[in-house]
């Protein structure tokens, strides 16, 4: 099994496309109780084995699908976009429309589906969106992750779009690293998720997983926290990898940085403080020009080439106020209060993070990882090798060994 995951994940960052036309696909649209949801694309047994052909495995020596088709029928996997309104991050008291993925196998009416939560990693662009790239046939490692592992062990899996992408694109700029508004969306579309698979007769089982990757990872911590301290659903299991846990203690390594491996992120952070829920940052307090008035041109979600504008040399793109800390009270706070506390965490909790990691530095999911067991929860925090990216593939190994020990 080890050699096959091994095999599996080495050469999992292939980009690759699958799956029925649009006009193949019968459209479902519901309205009932203010959401919506409609098939995206049904993928056939033949559409599967060539996913798994395409990541590098010698399929007929090693396969996770197996040889003959799961499910009774054509159909072997749906994908369903989910949609509903939600009030707007900004503040302002108006709707942006939510959209996501809901990735589960056939109906079969003796079964009953665990449901997993899987918010995807950062993305900058439109169509980088989960429900976008479904469309599009334009599959990436986690979507191709999830949909082998729902197919696998028959459970249905739920990825948001996040707010400002997927239907919302142009309606609200993403909440980034801002807890409230990415906890408030992430319940509303997995309760929105849960009322489709009622309505399509899916038995549901007790028991989330919560899983994600870097700013998954974020929202996956930030989500079973509020899951578990305000008794909304029972969680299993969390499982999570490069996670951004105290984002103060980020900034504080930031600031000692010489260069920085994705100068984008921090810039990212701070525009979607500003333009949500914080609209008093001054850009400039922070950052250098022409950086402080021009990113959000190049992070607008429409600038393919939006890595090249910034330097990665630290002192290029803060000011010196910023890397010293001068007058820095309110940036502060605001980290601090969006940063990931602590809990006595009632589900089974795994962190990985890459040693080598200096884009979501390791020594603050580390020292995160410590709090928490120091005040009274239990988590498995596993250093692997690996910067940021490279850590990914560990990451996911882990985490199809996990899902392995709960069937």
């Amino acid at each position: 099994m080890k050699l096959k995951l091994i095999y599996l994940l080495s050469a999992f960052f292939i980009f690759f496309s699958c799956g029925k036309h649009d006009d193949e696909i019968e459209e479902i649209v519901d309205n009932t109780d203010n959401y919506r949801y409609e098939i995206l694309r049904e993928y056939n047994f033949g559409e599967l084995q060539a996913m798994e052909k395409s990541i590098g495995l010698p399929v007929g020596l090693i396969s996770f699908i197996g040889t003959t088709p799961k499910y009774d029928g054509n159909t072997q996997m749906k994908v369903y976009k989910v949609m509903l309104p939600s009030e707007n991050p900004n503040g302002t008291g108006g709707k942006i429309a939510l959209s996501g993925l809901l990735i589960v196998p056939p109906l079969e009416n003796d079964k009953s589906y665990r449901q997993v939560i899987a918010p995807a990693y950062t993305f900058i662009t439109s169509d980088a969106a989960p429900t976008v790239r479904i469309e599009q046939n334009k599959l990436e490692q986690h979507l191709i992750f999830w949909i082998i592992e729902a197919y696998r062990y028959s459970c249905a899996v739920m990825i948001p779009d996040y707010p400002g992408f997927g239907d919302s694109f142009g309606e609200c700029f993403i909440p980034y690293l801002e807890k409230n508004s990415m906890i408030r969306t992430t319940v509303e579309y997995i309760d929105a998720s849960r009322k489709v698979l009622e309505k399509e007769n899916y038995r549901q089982r007790n028991g989330l997983i919560i899983s994600g990757y870097s700013l998954g990872a974020y929202v996956s911590l930030q989500l079973a926290r509020e899951i578990e301290t305000k008794n909304l659903y029972t969680v299993d299991y969390l499982i999570v990898g490069g996670s951004p846990c105290n984002l103060l203690q980020e900034a504080e390594l930031i600031r000692k940085s010489t260069n920085l491996s994705q100068p984008y992120l921090f810039p990212f952070a701070l525009l979607g403080f500003k333009k949500n829920s914080y609209p008093n940052l001054v850009m400039n307090d922070y950052m250098n020009e022409p950086y402080a008035s021009q990113a959000a041109s190049y992070l607008d979600g429409r600038h393919s080439g939006f890595e090249d504008f910034f330097p990665t040399k630290t002192s290029e793109l803060f000011t010196a106020s910023f890397i010293n800390n001068q007058g820095m009270n309110e940036i502060n706070r605001i980290l601090d209060e969006n940063s990931v506390k602590t809990w006595q965490n009632k589900c089974k909790f795994i962190m990985t993070h890459g040693s080598d990691d200096v884009t979501v530095y390791y020594v603050q999911a580390r020292d995160f990882a410590a709090a928490q067991n120091e005040s009274g929860g239990e988590v498995e925090f596993e250093e692997t090798l690996g910067s940021h990216t490279g850590a990914g593939i560990w990451f996911y190994l882990k985490l199809m060994i996990e899902l392995d020990k709960m069937e």
